[in-house]
């Protein structure tokens, strides 16, 4: 990986005094082309005569190519300006990526998924790669243009100065988007939707109640937990999946119930972890902010492996955890799990009747119904404040322009338009009275059209939309529209996600950045030492390793040090000394 990177360094060290030359520099470009405040009748429009953008970006496999979304469509309609598309599959994206700047014929937008390592190392080592998008000094061969964002992007830069109306004590937009030279070569990704800010867990609640009311000595009844509301410490929870394993939580007669399953213990560790005061298995910030630890290494993590072991030897773990990489494996026996990690229930459980379980007025659930989010806990060991992973509010990583592009002033514009109320209307869902409609004059609630003709799914036809389905790729994932969506499955997950938001604690903060030679030294750890974790942590929980004999936990932490474990932690508290 070390060497890949050095190759990387030096054949842009070759290109990059020809960058100026490159893509669109040999086209001729007329300022007066350019419409910096649109027209009276068309304020969204950024030219008088068409122009190509050329747009790199990622694309999910199997969804339609960008040319043929109609958020694209609509926005060369209204903002005169046309596309030219390169998609890699977001599983070749980081190779072709590279493989464009080496070539030096880079696009005049790379849209979504711009790593930070990136934008840090280019600075470094002045490769004049990027434009920055506060720097009211900026010329290039077209001339003066100054601050994009003062001058172009005034949408995007009341957002950033009210901080996206996020509290800016969780997160702050501004120092997220900025580096060390105090320049931002990348707009911010935003969203602040609950239900996408962290994982959910979901438990049957009413499982929860059958054991409760038909067995006296089910921890349930000796407990008083008939909600999963009531469900506070870790001992709480698998209280309850015991009782789904002993007796018959799911009213079929037969001993068939799975209390949890997970995809290879993803999120399932991180629900456990934070019952001991943590909310990853990787560095993580302290919660006072005064160091980073590589929680692995840590007591609280041995007393999840603990706890994931006895859950297993106890027979409440899904047998095929490691095995499940999607959750088309894991709901395969959906209607039989207890608790799980997902999306939603449906994508698990399906949506048909569960004949054996009724409502109080005598009608069916369907299985998905019967699940609600549980969580975070606490435990003996840890009784602190509540936490739970933050996957986080902003990431530096949504649009980068190239120094060679000579639209850097379209470009701004349309980036601008795309972080508008129109923009996060397009990206979600589509165009109004279109594609969604709203449901009254208040504009509390809308509805989501799929032509009667379409033969697949909601997500499928909304593939046909925006290339948000699939990768979650959007500049801004508003709540303030999409929290407003009037679909029963979804205003559900928006309130069973809330329990969650109070509580949220991102591990690693997006403000906080590594120097390039930092981050190419944790690439190049990580690409063996995460193995590492995974294998043990597999090992330890299914019993393979003895989690309790602490010889063997001896040897787990030399090999975690030997992969280079506390060098990891060394270089994030480095890191953090900067900051302070």
């Amino acid at each position: 990986m070390k060497k890949k990177t050095i190759l990387f360094l030096s054949l842009f060290t070759v290109i990059g005094g020809s960058l100026a030359s490159c893509g669109n520099g040999a086209v001729s470009y007329d300022i007066n082309n350019f419409l910096p405040n649109g027209t009276t009748e068309n304020p969204y429009q950024i030219v008088k005569n068409p122009v190509t953008i050329k747009i790199f970006a990622p694309k999910s496999s199997g969804n339609p190519e960008y040319k043929d979304q109609k958020m694209f469509k609509y926005l060369s309609k209204i903002t005169n300006l046309k596309f030219e598309f390169t998609t890699p599959d977001t599983s070749a994206y980081n190779n072709q990526r590279a493989a464009c700047w080496n070539s030096g014929k880079t696009p005049d937008l790379f849209l979504f998924n711009n790593p930070i390592a990136e934008q840090v190392q280019y600075a470094e080592n002045n490769f004049n790669a990027l434009t920055p998008f506060n720097d009211s000094n900026y010329k290039d061969s077209t001339g003066e243009v100054g601050s994009l964002i003062d001058n172009y992007m005034p949408t995007y830069k009341g957002l950033l100065e009210n901080n996206f109306n996020i509290d800016r004590t969780k997160e702050d937009a501004i120092k997220t988007a900025t580096i060390s030279d105090g320049k931002m070569y990348c707009s911010i990704s935003a969203k602040d939707v609950a239900r996408d800010l962290t994982y959910k867990m979901f438990i049957n609640n009413v499982w929860i109640k059958n054991v409760y009311e038909g067995y006296p000595k089910s921890y349930a009844k000796t407990h008083n937990i008939d909600d999963a509301s009531k469900i506070k410490t870790i001992d709480d929870y698998v209280g309850i999946l015991t009782d789904f394993k002993t007796y018959d939580a799911n009213n079929d007669g037969k001993n068939n119930e799975i209390p949890v399953s997970s995809k290879q213990y993803e999120y399932f560790r991180n629900f456990i972890l934070q019952s001991y005061g943590y909310v990853s298995n990787a560095c993580e910030i302290e919660s006072d902010g005064s160091k980073f630890t590589y929680v692995p290494l840590t007591e609280a993590y041995k007393k999840y492996l603990i706890t994931a072991n006895s859950m297993w030897e106890a027979g409440l773990i899904d047998r095929n955890t490691s095995a499940n990489k999607t959750d088309t494996a894991m709901a395969a026996n959906g209607k039989l799990l207890g608790s799980f990690v997902a999306a939603a229930p449906y994508l698990i459980t399906s949506q048909k009747e569960d004949p054996n379980n009724l409502k109080s007025d005598g009608s069916h659930y369907k299985y998905d119904e019967e699940y609600v989010t549980v969580g975070p806990l606490t435990s003996s060991y840890y009784n602190g404040p509540l936490i739970q992973l933050g996957l986080g509010y902003f990431r530096p990583d949504g649009a980068t322009i190239p120094t060679n592009s000579i639209y850097k002033r379209e470009v701004a514009r349309l980036l601008d338009i795309m972080y508008s109320e129109l923009g996060t209307q397009l990206i979600s869902y589509g165009v109004e009275n279109e594609d969604w409609t709203w449901d009254d004059e208040s504009h509390s609630s809308w509805t989501f059209n799929v032509p009667s003709s379409f033969t697949g799914n909601q997500e499928e036809y909304r593939a046909t939309i925006t290339p948000n389905v699939g990768s979650a790729s959007a500049l801004y994932w508003s709540n303030d529209f999409v929290g407003k969506m009037n679909d029963e499955i979804i205003t559900t997950l928006n309130r069973q996600s809330e329990i969650y938001t109070p509580y949220l604690k991102t591990p690693e903060p997006q403000e906080y950045k590594f120097t390039s030679k930092e981050y190419e030294e944790i690439t190049t750890i990580k690409a063996s030492l995460d193995s590492q974790i995974t294998y043990y942590e597999a090992s330890f929980i299914e019993g393979t390793l003895d989690i309790n004999d602490s010889k063997v936990w001896d040897n787990y932490v030399n090999t975690v040090n030997k992969f280079n474990g506390n060098r990891l932690i060394d270089i994030y508290n480095t890191m953090l000394k900067r900051y302070k």
